[in-house]
């Protein structure tokens, strides 16, 4: 039987996402493996596509709406892996990578350009595997832009800001604005949370995830 791996895809472009990546692997418990497509492209994700059974984008630095040349192939590369019925989690910069190669409109929060950090409440929209309607998660955010209109082939599953949480109508994609799989170095150094509100962020961010990571068979 084949043993499940996940790839984490950092595209951060500016400080590597490495304690992030540290966090996940405890919470999975699986193997999993590391990409940088900002560095690198995406030639490594192909040639290690048959051994990988899932797939975490985080965030970046890059905005999709001034596109990189390693944007498009990545995005194209996972819709391929998603229609090969691999599930992609996506978060931030993935979270509006994605929603934008299915249609949807991504843009500044607000007309300054402003970025938004710290924790936001975010309330489940609709049951979606143990994820219960109403269910809320205080979770850590910082983006400037956010998915402004969503495109057909996808649903809104949580709320604080529209479209906060996305999912896919029958592919195994599931996408959010936030960063529940934030450290605590990245929580203090990025997001600037003090020492409460971190607690509060990162103990939600993981039990956010493992609803997610469950419903796609991707906890060890």
């Amino acid at each position: 039987m084949h043993k499940k791996q996940l790839a984490f895809i950092d595209p951060f472009l500016l400080s590597a996402s490495i304690h992030c990546f540290n966090e996940l692997v405890e919470l999975t418990g699986l193997p999993t493996s590391y990409y940088m497509p900002d560095k690198f492209g995406i030639n490594g994700l192909m040639a290690d596509a048959e051994k990988n059974s899932g797939y975490f984008i985080a965030g970046s630095a890059s905005n999709v709406t001034e596109p990189l040349e390693w944007h498009k192939p990545l995005a194209q590369f996972l819709i391929s892996e998603l229609r090969a019925n691999k599930p992609v989690v996506a978060v931030c910069f993935g979270h509006q990578l994605l929603c934008q190669a299915f249609g949807s409109e991504v843009g500044d929060l607000y007309p300054t350009g402003e970025k938004i950090t710290g924790l936001r409440k975010i309330q489940i929209l609709k049951d979606w595997g143990s994820l219960k309607h109403k269910e809320e998660f205080l979770l850590p955010v910082t983006h400037k832009q956010v998915v402004k209109k969503l495109g057909s082939e996808l649903i809104s599953l949580g709320q604080g800001l529209d479209h906060d949480i996305v999912i896919h109508r029958t592919l195994p994609l599931f996408t959010t604005q936030a960063h529940p799989e934030a450290s605590a170095y990245f929580c203090s150094s990025d997001i600037k949370l003090n020492d409460e509100d971190e607690k509060a962020g990162r103990a939600d961010g993981k039990r956010f995830l493992n609803h997610v990571f469950r419903h796609f068979n991707m906890l060890y």
